[in-house]
């Protein structure tokens, strides 16, 4: 089956030494969690492309081309200049493209870190479409990641826009809460409609819309993950 994911560079000879599989020269590491792409001009997060970081690292007109690719594709997973492939869903790199067989372990730790160890917080993610409005006008329409977070009985939720501004929802007795760039907080009203949630807080209005997904899942964990997605924004706020 083929692939239909954003390539930056796939007309590239194939060429790299065992060095370079660490961090190869086109690839930069701006800090914990992120990989920059020279060639392509684009920067990645756990997430997939990052419209945000691109615009900090190469511009805003590297940051405009990135959403024009962005537009034409749902697919979150990306290949480098390298050859190297990544998934999103897997929270796993290779070395050999889309070949799978041979895990990039020094770039799949830069973007998604080590597994999660008992005790540690769960984290479940899934692709969506979000709109953002403030009062009457509306500051985004575009592709968004939905994340939950949970640990000792606590929930958080966090809905990531591709312009690079996150959301967060946190669950604060038998509520929940967002806090502004300020640091003040916000209650939280959320309507249900089933696939979609619209959630008011203070003049905004978020409408996020989870994606059907029918990717395969690799293993027990994988299927917990996808049924908790499913049912995600339907429990949100019950």
């Amino acid at each position: 089956m083929r692939r239909h994911t954003l390539t930056l560079a796939a007309a590239l000879p194939l060429v790299i030494s065992s060095a370079a599989l660490a961090q190869p020269a086109s690839l930069s590491y701006p800090r914990p969690g992120v990989v920059c792409d020279s060639v392509g001009k684009t920067c990645y997060d756990s997430y997939g492309p990052s419209i945000g970081i691109t615009s900090e690292v190469y511009g805003k007109k590297a940051a405009n081309h990135l959403s024009k690719n962005l537009s034409q594709t749902s697919s979150r997973d990306f290949r480098l200049s390298t050859g190297q492939a990544c998934s999103v869903a897997k929270r796993t790199c290779w070395n050999d493209g889309w070949g799978e067989r041979n895990v990039a372990a020094g770039l799949t730790n830069q973007l998604f870190g080590s597994s999660t160890r008992p005790g540690q917080a769960q984290v479940s993610r899934d692709t969506g479409l979000c709109s953002l409005s403030r009062g009457s006008q509306r500051v985004y329409d575009g592709p968004c990641l939905l994340k939950q977070v949970s640990q000792g009985g606590q929930n958080r939720y966090e809905m990531q826009l591709q312009n690079g501004n996150t959301y967060t929802f946190q669950q604060v007795g038998g509520g929940f809460q967002t806090r502004d760039g300020f640091g003040g907080t916000w209650p939280v009203t959320f309507i249900d409609h089933g696939n979609t949630g619209i959630f008011r807080f203070s003049n905004y209005k978020l409408v996020a819309t989870q994606e059907n997904s029918n990717r395969n899942t690799t293993s027990n964990r994988d299927a917990a993950v996808g049924n908790a997605l499913g049912n995600l924004l339907n429990t949100l706020f019950q």
